[in-house]
């Protein structure tokens, strides 16, 4: 089911950088650096090709167990650190009217990431199954980065996770990124 799921996100991301016939290629600059005010953080890109990079991240990320009631005694939020690393594979984007600085488009990638314990202690919170655990897995995405210096990406997708607290399993894989380019 895992290797399915997992080629099906790959073959559908793949067959639209094929369809993406009349668009225009993503220009990449070498490097770039992002800072997240959502999960705060920072994000550096490299380009590796014409249409590759690599994108390593280190973010304050909040988890919100799925099977326990947040609003309980038992808890289910856990604030965790949390370093990423993915290769992505940019497939040309429609033209738009506004102009958007290098290293924004689409993109499928391979996303791992490493979940770091909780932060905080003797909360009553308790610990979520995803504290201390290792995720991979595909995800498709997009990532704009404005004239303003405002960036702006989102990416989705499904892998396997496997951690202290949990065994091996399927998983959803997304981020959501609201802040700033800088240069690099």
């Amino acid at each position: 089911m895992v290797k399915k799921t997992f080629f099906s996100i790959l073959l559908a991301g793949l067959s639209l950088s094929v369809f993406a016939q009349d668009r225009i290629p993503v220009e990449l600059k070498d490097t770039q650096i992002y800072i997240n005010i959502l999960d705060p953080g920072v994000s550096w890109e490299k380009k590796v090709a014409d249409a590759q990079s690599v994108a390593f991240g280190f973010s304050l990320t909040t988890i919100y167990d799925e099977d326990t009631n947040p609003f309980s005694d038992d808890g289910g939020v856990s604030w965790n650190p949390l370093i990423t690393g993915e290769f992505r594979n940019f497939y040309p984007r429609k033209r738009v009217k506004k102009d958007l600085n290098p290293n924004s488009g689409n993109y499928v990638a391979v996303r791992a990431g490493y979940y770091f314990g909780s932060i905080v202690d003797n909360v009553d919170f308790g610990t979520t199954e995803l504290s201390k655990s290792f995720f991979l897995g595909p995800v498709w995405g997009i990532q704009r980065n404005y004239q303003s210096g405002i960036h702006f990406g989102f990416s989705l997708g499904a892998g396997i996770a496997t951690g202290s607290h949990t065994d091996l399993r399927l998983t959803g894989i997304g981020q959501l990124q609201l802040g700033f380019a800088i240069g690099g």
